[in-house]
């Protein structure tokens, strides 16, 4: 019987695993914020306008771009406490 080595487990793995997983996620949020936050702003200085209008109660997304680049965009904002 081995008691002077111990393993410190999370959820039955390793400490170190899950803290490389916890910072890796926490940087791939941020970053991800950080790039969606830069393309709204270029696109504004680009057009001079606010990247989403809106028509009445629904917002209309400029037509150069495709929903699914606002979607994104919009979800690593609204993820990251920072942005």
């Amino acid at each position: 019987m081995n008691l002077g080595r111990r393993t410190f487990r999370v959820f039955r793995l390793p400490i170190q695993f899950v803290m490389v997983m916890a910072v890796s996620a926490a940087l791939v949020i941020y970053l991800g914020a950080w790039a969606a936050d830069s393309n709204k702003e270029s696109r504004a200085e680009a057009f001079g306008a606010p990247t989403v209008q809106n028509a009445g109660d629904i917002a209309v997304s400029p037509p150069e771009l495709s929903a699914d680049a606002v979607a994104w965009e919009g979800v690593f904002l609204w993820v990251c406490p920072l942005h």
